[in-house]
Protein backbone atom coordinates (compact mmCIF):
# COMPACT_ATOMS: atom_id res chain seq x y z
CA UNK A 1 0.00 0.00 0.00
CA UNK A 2 0.63 3.38 -0.54
CA UNK A 3 -0.18 5.40 2.30
CA UNK A 4 -3.43 7.23 2.35
CA UNK A 5 -3.86 10.91 3.13
CA UNK A 6 -3.82 14.37 1.48
CA UNK A 7 -0.88 13.76 -0.67
CA UNK A 8 -0.95 17.26 -2.80
CA UNK A 9 3.05 16.85 -3.98
CA UNK A 10 2.61 13.30 -5.53
CA UNK A 11 0.98 12.60 -8.62
CA UNK A 12 -1.30 9.27 -9.68
CA UNK A 13 2.05 7.48 -10.86
CA UNK A 14 3.96 8.26 -8.16
CA UNK A 15 1.48 6.31 -5.81
CA UNK A 16 1.14 3.82 -8.67
CA UNK A 17 4.75 3.43 -8.69
CA UNK A 18 5.12 3.27 -4.55
CA UNK A 19 2.29 0.64 -3.61
CA UNK A 20 2.97 -1.61 -6.96
CA UNK A 21 6.89 -1.64 -6.72
CA UNK A 22 6.32 -2.85 -3.05
CA UNK A 23 3.58 -5.39 -4.09
CA UNK A 24 6.24 -6.49 -7.01
CA UNK A 25 9.33 -6.70 -4.35
CA UNK A 26 7.23 -8.41 -1.83
CA UNK A 27 6.04 -11.31 -4.48
CA UNK A 28 9.32 -11.78 -4.78
CA UNK A 29 9.15 -12.49 -9.06
CA UNK A 30 10.92 -10.39 -12.02
CA UNK A 31 8.84 -7.99 -13.42
CA UNK A 32 8.90 -9.98 -16.81
CA UNK A 33 6.74 -12.66 -15.38
CA UNK A 34 3.90 -10.35 -14.60
CA UNK A 35 1.64 -11.20 -17.46
CA UNK A 36 -1.21 -8.47 -17.10
CA UNK A 37 -3.06 -6.06 -14.97
CA UNK A 38 -5.43 -4.01 -14.10
CA UNK A 39 -5.77 -0.26 -12.16
CA UNK A 40 -9.09 0.56 -10.57
CA UNK A 41 -10.38 4.36 -10.47
CA UNK A 42 -12.90 6.35 -9.98
CA UNK A 43 -12.40 9.97 -10.36
CA UNK A 44 -9.68 10.09 -13.23
CA UNK A 45 -10.95 13.22 -14.26
CA UNK A 46 -9.20 14.91 -11.25
CA UNK A 47 -5.96 14.21 -12.94
CA UNK A 48 -7.24 14.37 -16.02
CA UNK A 49 -6.23 10.71 -17.39
CA UNK A 50 -7.89 7.86 -18.89
CA UNK A 51 -6.55 4.51 -19.83
CA UNK A 52 -4.49 3.98 -16.71
CA UNK A 53 -3.47 0.05 -17.57
CA UNK A 54 -1.10 0.65 -19.98
CA UNK A 55 0.19 4.08 -18.31
CA UNK A 56 0.30 2.37 -14.82
CA UNK A 57 2.39 -0.62 -16.47
CA UNK A 58 4.72 1.71 -17.99
CA UNK A 59 5.39 3.31 -14.86
CA UNK A 60 6.65 -0.22 -13.33
CA UNK A 61 8.23 -1.28 -16.21
CA UNK A 62 5.75 -4.21 -17.14
CA UNK A 63 5.25 -4.40 -20.83
CA UNK A 64 3.79 -7.10 -23.18
CA UNK A 65 0.49 -7.84 -21.30
CA UNK A 66 -2.57 -7.02 -21.46
CA UNK A 67 -3.31 -4.09 -19.05
CA UNK A 68 -6.96 -1.72 -18.86
CA UNK A 69 -8.66 0.03 -16.59
CA UNK A 70 -11.46 -0.46 -14.20
CA UNK A 71 -14.39 1.44 -12.86
CA UNK A 72 -16.78 0.25 -10.60
CA UNK A 73 -17.53 3.17 -7.77
CA UNK A 74 -16.13 2.66 -4.53
CA UNK A 75 -16.16 -1.28 -5.37
CA UNK A 76 -14.00 -0.91 -8.11
CA UNK A 77 -11.15 -2.26 -7.04
CA UNK A 78 -12.56 -5.45 -5.52
CA UNK A 79 -14.12 -6.09 -9.21
CA UNK A 80 -10.51 -5.74 -10.69
CA UNK A 81 -9.12 -8.14 -8.39
CA UNK A 82 -12.13 -10.40 -9.66
CA UNK A 83 -11.07 -9.86 -12.94
CA UNK A 84 -7.87 -10.73 -11.87
CA UNK A 85 -8.66 -13.82 -10.68
CA UNK A 86 -10.50 -15.10 -13.59
CA UNK A 87 -7.54 -14.11 -15.58
CA UNK A 88 -5.57 -16.69 -13.65
CA UNK A 89 -7.64 -19.13 -13.98
CA UNK A 90 -8.06 -18.41 -17.70
CA UNK A 91 -4.88 -19.37 -18.01
CA UNK A 92 -3.91 -16.71 -20.10
CA UNK A 93 -1.33 -15.41 -16.96
CA UNK A 94 0.63 -16.76 -14.22
CA UNK A 95 0.82 -13.54 -12.39
CA UNK A 96 -1.16 -10.09 -12.62
CA UNK A 97 -1.12 -7.06 -11.07
CA UNK A 98 -4.17 -5.78 -9.99
CA UNK A 99 -4.05 -1.89 -8.62
CA UNK A 100 -5.98 0.65 -7.35
CA UNK A 101 -5.15 4.62 -7.36
CA UNK A 102 -7.19 7.71 -6.32
CA UNK A 103 -5.81 11.38 -6.31
CA UNK A 104 -8.80 13.20 -4.19
CA UNK A 105 -6.78 16.38 -3.50
CA UNK A 106 -6.96 17.37 -6.54
CA UNK A 107 -10.81 17.94 -7.34
CA UNK A 108 -12.49 21.08 -6.32
CA UNK A 109 -14.73 19.17 -3.67
CA UNK A 110 -15.12 15.23 -2.88
CA UNK A 111 -19.07 15.63 -3.23
CA UNK A 112 -18.72 16.93 -6.49
CA UNK A 113 -16.72 14.11 -7.82
CA UNK A 114 -18.93 11.82 -6.73
CA UNK A 115 -22.54 13.32 -7.84
CA UNK A 116 -22.44 10.97 -11.14
CA UNK A 117 -22.83 7.92 -8.77
CA UNK A 118 -26.57 8.46 -8.25
CA UNK A 119 -28.87 7.62 -11.45
CA UNK A 120 -28.59 10.63 -13.18
CA UNK A 121 -32.24 9.90 -14.57
CA UNK A 122 -34.68 9.50 -11.42
CA UNK A 123 -32.14 10.26 -8.55
CA UNK A 124 -30.21 13.35 -9.29
CA UNK A 125 -32.50 15.15 -10.60
CA UNK A 126 -34.75 14.68 -7.17
CA UNK A 127 -31.85 16.75 -5.89
CA UNK A 128 -29.83 13.35 -4.55
CA UNK A 129 -26.37 13.38 -3.97
CA UNK A 130 -23.91 10.25 -2.49
CA UNK A 131 -24.41 11.40 1.08
CA UNK A 132 -27.93 11.91 1.12
CA UNK A 133 -29.29 8.59 -0.11
CA UNK A 134 -27.03 7.16 2.44
CA UNK A 135 -28.98 9.30 5.31
CA UNK A 136 -31.92 8.03 3.93
CA UNK A 137 -30.49 4.92 4.76
CA UNK A 138 -29.17 5.46 8.01
CA UNK A 139 -32.60 6.75 8.99
CA UNK A 140 -34.41 3.53 7.73
CA UNK A 141 -32.48 1.21 9.63
CA UNK A 142 -32.52 3.18 12.96
CA UNK A 143 -36.52 3.39 11.75
CA UNK A 144 -36.91 0.05 11.37
CA UNK A 145 -34.52 -1.82 13.91
CA UNK A 146 -34.59 0.09 16.85
CA UNK A 147 -30.80 0.81 16.74
CA UNK A 148 -30.11 4.64 18.61
CA UNK A 149 -27.62 7.28 16.83
CA UNK A 150 -25.33 6.38 19.70
CA UNK A 151 -25.04 2.26 18.67
CA UNK A 152 -24.86 3.36 14.83
CA UNK A 153 -21.95 5.74 15.53
CA UNK A 154 -19.93 3.15 17.52
CA UNK A 155 -18.62 2.15 14.37
CA UNK A 156 -16.19 5.51 14.35
CA UNK A 157 -15.01 4.85 17.46
CA UNK A 158 -14.03 1.31 16.77
CA UNK A 159 -12.25 2.53 13.03
CA UNK A 160 -10.44 5.53 14.72
CA UNK A 161 -9.43 2.23 17.23
CA UNK A 162 -7.50 0.37 14.75
CA UNK A 163 -6.65 3.67 12.43
CA UNK A 164 -4.30 4.88 15.43
CA UNK A 165 -2.32 1.42 15.05
CA UNK A 166 -2.16 1.50 11.23
CA UNK A 167 0.79 3.84 9.23
CA UNK A 168 -0.86 3.77 6.29
CA UNK A 169 -3.83 5.57 8.17
CA UNK A 170 -4.94 8.84 8.23
CA UNK A 171 -5.50 8.51 11.39
CA UNK A 172 -2.72 7.01 12.63
CA UNK A 173 -1.64 7.58 16.73
CA UNK A 174 -4.49 9.85 15.91
CA UNK A 175 -6.09 10.60 19.92
CA UNK A 176 -9.75 8.57 19.90
CA UNK A 177 -12.78 10.47 19.91
CA UNK A 178 -15.44 10.45 22.45
CA UNK A 179 -19.52 9.96 21.61
CA UNK A 180 -20.20 13.68 22.39
CA UNK A 181 -17.11 14.29 20.06
CA UNK A 182 -19.29 12.28 16.96
CA UNK A 183 -22.13 13.22 18.31
CA UNK A 184 -21.65 16.75 18.61
CA UNK A 185 -19.49 17.22 14.77
CA UNK A 186 -22.22 18.69 12.96
CA UNK A 187 -24.83 17.38 9.94
CA UNK A 188 -23.04 15.78 7.01
CA UNK A 189 -26.81 15.04 5.94
CA UNK A 190 -29.38 14.10 8.54
CA UNK A 191 -29.30 11.97 10.64
CA UNK A 192 -25.32 11.27 9.88
CA UNK A 193 -23.06 13.18 11.11
CA UNK A 194 -19.40 14.54 9.64
CA UNK A 195 -17.53 12.43 11.92
CA UNK A 196 -19.34 9.45 10.29
CA UNK A 197 -18.10 10.07 6.93
CA UNK A 198 -15.66 8.29 5.46
CA UNK A 199 -12.70 10.93 4.33
CA UNK A 200 -12.02 10.68 0.03
CA UNK A 201 -8.45 10.95 0.33
CA UNK A 202 -5.06 10.26 -1.97
CA UNK A 203 -3.69 6.71 -2.00
CA UNK A 204 -2.76 3.83 -3.45
CA UNK A 205 -3.12 -0.20 -2.94
CA UNK A 206 -1.72 -3.13 -5.36
CA UNK A 207 -1.50 -6.86 -4.86
CA UNK A 208 0.21 -9.56 -7.35
CA UNK A 209 -2.15 -12.82 -8.20
CA UNK A 210 -0.59 -16.13 -8.97
CA UNK A 211 -1.16 -19.82 -9.74
CA UNK A 212 -1.58 -21.58 -6.23
CA UNK A 213 1.18 -24.18 -7.89
CA UNK A 214 3.60 -21.47 -7.58
CA UNK A 215 4.23 -22.03 -3.74
CA UNK A 216 5.62 -18.80 -2.81
CA UNK A 217 6.29 -18.95 1.10
CA UNK A 218 3.87 -15.89 2.51
CA UNK A 219 1.10 -16.67 0.23
CA UNK A 220 -2.42 -16.19 0.81
CA UNK A 221 -5.32 -18.18 -0.92
CA UNK A 222 -8.31 -16.51 -2.55
CA UNK A 223 -10.59 -19.33 -1.31
CA UNK A 224 -13.70 -17.90 -3.37
CA UNK A 225 -14.71 -14.42 -4.95
CA UNK A 226 -18.25 -12.77 -6.07
CA UNK A 227 -20.31 -10.16 -7.00
CA UNK A 228 -23.86 -9.03 -6.99
CA UNK A 229 -25.85 -5.88 -8.11
CA UNK A 230 -29.16 -4.49 -6.96
CA UNK A 231 -31.86 -1.98 -8.18
CA UNK A 232 -29.88 1.18 -8.75
CA UNK A 233 -32.65 4.19 -8.70
CA UNK A 234 -33.64 5.00 -4.78
CA UNK A 235 -37.34 4.31 -5.36
CA UNK A 236 -36.52 0.92 -6.84
CA UNK A 237 -34.82 0.18 -3.96
CA UNK A 238 -38.66 0.00 -1.44
CA UNK A 239 -40.02 -3.03 -2.70
CA UNK A 240 -37.73 -4.27 -5.06
CA UNK A 241 -36.90 -7.93 -3.56
CA UNK A 242 -39.20 -10.65 -1.53
CA UNK A 243 -38.94 -10.89 2.04
CA UNK A 244 -39.59 -7.35 2.74
CA UNK A 245 -35.64 -5.98 2.28
CA UNK A 246 -35.48 -2.28 1.60
CA UNK A 247 -32.66 -0.25 2.04
CA UNK A 248 -32.07 -1.05 5.39
CA UNK A 249 -30.90 -4.32 4.37
CA UNK A 250 -27.18 -5.25 1.83
CA UNK A 251 -28.97 -7.47 -0.12
CA UNK A 252 -26.27 -7.36 -3.00
CA UNK A 253 -23.62 -7.95 -0.09
CA UNK A 254 -25.95 -10.97 1.05
CA UNK A 255 -26.01 -12.53 -2.89
CA UNK A 256 -22.78 -12.25 -2.61
CA UNK A 257 -21.01 -13.52 -0.15
CA UNK A 258 -23.40 -16.42 -0.62
CA UNK A 259 -21.59 -17.37 -3.46
CA UNK A 260 -18.28 -16.29 -2.34
CA UNK A 261 -18.68 -18.69 0.73
CA UNK A 262 -19.98 -21.18 -1.41
CA UNK A 263 -16.87 -21.43 -3.35
CA UNK A 264 -14.76 -21.56 -0.33
CA UNK A 265 -16.20 -24.14 1.37
CA UNK A 266 -17.65 -21.79 4.32
CA UNK A 267 -20.39 -20.36 6.09
CA UNK A 268 -20.63 -16.92 8.06
CA UNK A 269 -19.82 -18.55 11.45
CA UNK A 270 -16.19 -19.62 9.95
CA UNK A 271 -14.94 -15.70 9.55
CA UNK A 272 -12.22 -14.47 11.64
CA UNK A 273 -11.91 -11.53 10.72
CA UNK A 274 -13.96 -8.66 8.29
CA UNK A 275 -13.62 -5.88 6.33
CA UNK A 276 -16.42 -4.09 5.26
CA UNK A 277 -17.37 -0.83 3.55
CA UNK A 278 -18.16 1.85 5.72
CA UNK A 279 -18.31 5.13 3.85
CA UNK A 280 -20.52 6.02 6.37
CA UNK A 281 -21.55 4.50 9.88
CA UNK A 282 -24.04 3.08 8.82
CA UNK A 283 -22.97 1.12 6.55
CA UNK A 284 -20.32 -1.00 7.67
CA UNK A 285 -23.40 -2.35 9.67
CA UNK A 286 -25.73 -2.77 6.95
CA UNK A 287 -22.47 -4.73 5.41
CA UNK A 288 -21.65 -7.18 8.11
CA UNK A 289 -25.31 -8.04 8.21
CA UNK A 290 -25.08 -8.76 4.76
CA UNK A 291 -22.11 -11.12 5.37
CA UNK A 292 -24.31 -13.07 7.89
CA UNK A 293 -21.91 -12.07 10.51
CA UNK A 294 -24.56 -10.44 13.07
CA UNK A 295 -28.33 -11.34 11.91
CA UNK A 296 -30.45 -8.53 10.92
CA UNK A 297 -31.12 -5.13 12.73
CA UNK A 298 -28.19 -6.89 15.21
CA UNK A 299 -24.65 -5.54 14.21
CA UNK A 300 -24.94 -1.86 15.36
CA UNK A 301 -26.12 -2.78 18.64
CA UNK A 302 -22.90 -5.53 18.23
CA UNK A 303 -20.34 -2.90 17.38
CA UNK A 304 -21.33 -0.79 19.85
CA UNK A 305 -20.98 -3.74 22.78
CA UNK A 306 -17.53 -4.41 21.27
CA UNK A 307 -18.08 -7.47 18.89
CA UNK A 308 -15.91 -5.97 16.33
CA UNK A 309 -13.26 -5.22 18.12
CA UNK A 310 -9.95 -7.69 18.93
CA UNK A 311 -10.88 -10.66 20.56
CA UNK A 312 -14.73 -10.25 19.66
CA UNK A 313 -17.13 -12.53 18.10
CA UNK A 314 -15.13 -10.84 14.52
CA UNK A 315 -12.77 -7.95 14.18
CA UNK A 316 -14.03 -5.75 11.80
CA UNK A 317 -11.90 -3.09 9.59
CA UNK A 318 -8.87 -3.48 11.36
CA UNK A 319 -7.21 -1.54 9.31
CA UNK A 320 -9.22 1.67 10.21
CA UNK A 321 -12.29 1.53 7.75
CA UNK A 322 -12.93 4.61 5.40
CA UNK A 323 -13.58 6.38 8.02
CA UNK A 324 -10.39 6.14 10.07
CA UNK A 325 -7.54 4.97 7.15
CA UNK A 326 -8.76 6.41 5.05
CA UNK A 327 -10.97 6.54 1.12
CA UNK A 328 -9.22 7.12 -1.83
CA UNK A 329 -12.38 5.47 -3.53
CA UNK A 330 -10.34 3.61 -6.59
CA UNK A 331 -8.28 1.92 -3.92
CA UNK A 332 -10.44 1.09 -1.41
CA UNK A 333 -11.01 -2.28 -2.64
CA UNK A 334 -7.23 -3.10 -2.89
CA UNK A 335 -6.08 -1.75 0.12
CA UNK A 336 -8.77 -3.59 2.23
CA UNK A 337 -7.56 -7.03 0.49
CA UNK A 338 -3.98 -5.84 1.33
CA UNK A 339 -5.08 -5.51 5.09
CA UNK A 340 -6.99 -8.86 5.04
CA UNK A 341 -3.67 -10.83 3.98
CA UNK A 342 -1.42 -9.04 6.13
CA UNK A 343 -3.88 -10.13 8.84
CA UNK A 344 -3.30 -13.80 7.34
CA UNK A 345 0.25 -13.46 7.57
CA UNK A 346 0.27 -12.51 11.37
CA UNK A 347 1.75 -9.58 9.97
CA UNK A 348 -0.52 -6.27 11.56
CA UNK A 349 1.69 -5.46 14.36
CA UNK A 350 -0.36 -3.47 16.97
CA UNK A 351 -3.60 -4.47 15.62
CA UNK A 352 -2.71 -8.20 14.77
CA UNK A 353 -5.98 -10.44 15.20
CA UNK A 354 -4.79 -13.54 17.21
CA UNK A 355 -5.32 -16.92 15.12
CA UNK A 356 -6.90 -15.21 12.28
CA UNK A 357 -7.58 -18.36 9.27
CA UNK A 358 -10.21 -16.74 7.37
CA UNK A 359 -11.02 -13.48 6.26
CA UNK A 360 -13.69 -11.73 4.37
CA UNK A 361 -13.11 -7.98 2.41
CA UNK A 362 -16.36 -6.65 1.20
CA UNK A 363 -16.64 -3.53 -0.69
CA UNK A 364 -19.69 -1.58 -2.05
CA UNK A 365 -19.99 0.69 -5.30
CA UNK A 366 -22.83 3.26 -5.63
CA UNK A 367 -25.96 3.50 -3.36
CA UNK A 368 -25.82 -0.78 -2.70
CA UNK A 369 -26.39 -0.87 -6.42
CA UNK A 370 -23.15 -3.23 -6.43
CA UNK A 371 -21.15 -5.55 -3.71
CA UNK A 372 -18.31 -7.82 -3.93
CA UNK A 373 -16.83 -10.02 -1.84
CA UNK A 374 -13.53 -11.84 -1.78
CA UNK A 375 -12.93 -14.69 1.22
CA UNK A 376 -9.22 -15.22 1.54
CA UNK A 377 -7.19 -18.09 3.61
CA UNK A 378 -4.08 -18.76 5.15
CA UNK A 379 -1.87 -21.51 3.81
Amino acid sequence: MARHGYRADQGWRDLIFEAGSRAIADAGIDRAAIGGGLVSVTCPEAFEQQNLGPLAAEELGLTGGSYAQVVGACAGGTMAFLHGVDMIRSGRSDYVIVMGVEKMSDVYSVSDALLSYPDQDFEAPAGFDYVDTMALMHARYMQKYGATPEQVAAFVRQDRWYAARNPNAIDYRRPALSMDDIMGSGWASRPITRAECARGCDGAAALVLSRATAGHRRAIRVAGVAAATGPNAMGAKFGAWPGGEDIAEAVPTALAAQRAYRAAGIGAGDVDLAQVHDCFSVMGSLHLEGLGIFPRGEAARAVAAGETAPGGHCPTNTDGGRIGLGHPTGATGISILCETATQLRGEAGERQIADARIGVAQSMGGNNALSAVAVLTGT
